[in-house]
């Protein structure tokens, strides 16, 4: 008896050793059957992006990363499979580092034209967007309407942005400076200083207030004319091989702004067409 239990327990043992290698093996399939899509001889483009600035580049409900900056280069890779875009978060700050050290081959974060940095990088020639900045005050103030209103009182402004720009250039022939806030978190943060009063204001694109309104149920709004419509693009570490990516992107893009495809993501991410230069009122 305890033989004849002996071998029953051995053939249930080798039939749990013969199923776990079944789904090991299916597994394995599942993992190849997910890699199938990426061309194996695609060149991988290590891109910095923010991840956390909604509508451009977050993470969505299922933890997938998206937004308009990055589903333009996944519709690239669609279009073009000899490429193949890796996304790494991270702040732009970082992203610059990082891609001075090589360890990032572009970045993704609304990046706009500046003649140092075209010195030293490389921007993609066709505009993804628009970037249209209005005054954001908390819901309900009426006070404000222009740059002269915000004489004397507190601005929050992303540091480096062409907001902060702007306001310091306003700054030098004011009779009553600005007081500027400046913040390296981006527009949640200036949005936030805006919303608890800490923040008379901000400055602010149209798109951004809009998903903090709706998302967040943040109470601020966009006031006055447009202050800045800054064209944005990609931007790549400076060689050749990066340069024939570029070259790629821009292709891709061109033909995404004829068929409609561009006008259709700017619509779904940012609530409307930015993808041509507004109206200045």
């Amino acid at each position: 008896m305890k033989l004849r239990k002996y071998w029953k327990q051995l053939a249930l043992a080798a039939t749990l050793v013969v199923g776990l290698g079944i789904v090991a093996g299916c597994g394995d399939n599942s993992a190849s059957d997910m890699n199938a899509a990426v061309n194996k001889d695609a060149k991988v483009i290590n891109v910095a992006t923010r991840g956390t600035s909604k509508p451009f580049s977050y993470t969505d409900e299922n933890g997938n990363l998206t937004g308009y900056d990055v589903e333009i280069l996944k519709e690239v890779e669609r279009r073009d499979p000899s490429l193949h875009f890796n996304f790494k978060a991270m702040s732009v700050d970082a992203a610059f580092v990082a891609m001075d050290a090589g360890q990032v081959d572009a970045i993704a974060n609304q990046m706009r034209n500046n003649p140092s940095r075209a010195a030293k990088y490389i921007y993609t020639k066709e505009i993804n967007n628009y970037t249209v900045r209005r005054l954001v005050v908390k819901k309900g103030r009426t006070d404000i309407k222009s740059l002269d209103d915000l004489q004397g009182k507190t601005v929050a402004a992303t540091t480096n942005s062409e907001f902060s720009e702007l306001l310091k250039k306003y700054n030098e022939t004011a009779k009553t400076p600005i007081n500027i806030i400046f913040t390296d978190k981006g527009t949640a943060e200036t949005l936030n200083l805006v919303a608890t009063g800490r923040a008379d204001a901000a400055g602010e694109y149209v798109y951004m207030v809009t998903t903090a309104q709706k998302d967040r149920n943040l109470p601020v709004e966009s006031v006055g004319g447009v202050l800045t419509d800054v064209p944005t693009y990609f931007i790549l570490r400076k060689d050749p091989e990066m340069q024939k990516v570029a070259d790629k992107i821009d292709a891709q893009i061109k033909k995404m702004r004829e068929d409609g495809t561009l006008k259709k993501l700017s619509e779904q991410y940012l609530g409307g067409d930015y993808t041509v230069k507004p109206n200045a009122n």
